[in-house]
């Protein structure tokens, strides 16, 4: 196991090389000057050719890259073109609302898509399959914002429970924390749900026909015990694949979901650094996402691992 998570560390590294080359690339295609946004339409060439060169723009890109990812390999992202704030201090402020946000996706999609995946897997080819299967679908394909509005639209604004636009952190109450991020949970957690109930039916339906669990049956096991046991924990390997390639779309989702709730999360942050041309900005949510992701990844490893002892070895 400790050999694995060395070799997810070292993979990290071309991962974070190759994704932040490519970020900085297109942030140099970018028409819009972080001089002009900072400075204002109004100031004089002299101020704009000063700043430039006070963040460096006057270097050759390749400098300028080698010149980062040197600071960055520190652990110094930087201090933002547009605000006296370093880099990690403002990811560091924001991050805990994002990763709440995706969080809490998770655990309404759990909660809700592997219940109902059992329901339909338990009774494949009944008319309840068919209403879940098709619901199912129908969630999948909706969009994580879309479903926000509804809820801020139709829940949020008439009813004075969830807030629609107010943040509260955990360590300032837990009773308005849990209330803030329900209702962008839900809507992260829609399309989620429906990809873990179509894959916790899939992976039931196919466990169960496996032979042992028919010898289990002949052999006068419970079926309550063998349906929601042994299927069970059988059928949950395939599915932390897709737990863990949702858990990952979750992140990517909260950033949307931020905007419509108004939450102070990394996407606001984020959007804020490409419009504004504020290339430390944008670097540092790249790395960060790209270590989430590795995260989660690592996370998938070991689960394999706890779920199927015969995965160890490899």
């Amino acid at each position: 196991m400790l050999r694995l998570i060395a070799f997810r560390i070292v993979s990290l590294v071309p991962l974070l090389l190759v994704a932040s080359f490519l970020t900085f690339g297109l942030l140099e295609l970018s028409a819009t000057d972080p001089a002009v946004v900072r400075l204002g339409d109004n100031a004089t060439d002299e101020a704009y050719d000063a700043f430039r060169t006070e963040i460096g723009l006057d270097d050759p890109f390749p400098v300028r890259y080698a010149r980062w990812v040197a600071d960055a390999a520190t652990g110094d992202l930087g201090e933002s073109w547009q605000a006296p704030n370093r880099v990690s201090e403002l990811i560091e402020q924001r991050i805990s609302v994002t990763l709440s946000l995706a969080a809490g996706g998770l655990v309404v999609a759990l909660l809700i898509g592997v219940p109902l995946g059992v329901a339909a897997g338990v009774r494949a080819g009944k008319a309840s399959d068919s209403v879940i299967t098709s619901a199912a679908a129908m969630g999948q394909a909706l969009p994580n914002f879309a479903v926000a509005l509804v809820l801020a639209a139709f829940v949020a604004v008439p009813y004075d429970v969830f807030p629609a636009t107010q943040y509260t952190g955990p360590t300032e109450s837990i009773t308005d924390w849990l209330l803030a991020i329900t209702l962008p949970s839900i809507a992260l957690g829609t399309s989620a749900a429906a990809a873990f109930a179509r894959q916790t039916r899939a992976s039931y339906v196919r466990v169960l026909h496996e032979p042992y669990i028919r010898t289990a049956l002949a052999a006068g096991l419970s079926r309550r015990k063998i349906l929601y046991g042994t299927a069970l924990r059988n059928a949950a390997v395939p599915l932390v694949t897709t737990v863990a390639a949702q858990a990952s779309v979750l992140l990517g989702g909260a950033v949307i979901v931020e905007q419509v709730f108004a939450l102070p999360g990394l996407g606001s942050l984020v959007l804020e650094g490409i419009q504004n041309a504020d290339m430390p900005i944008v670097l540092g949510f790249v790395v960060m996402a790209a270590v989430m992701v590795a995260v989660v990844q690592l996370l998938l490893d070991v689960s394999y691992g706890l779920l199927d002892p015969r995965t160890r070895s490899s």
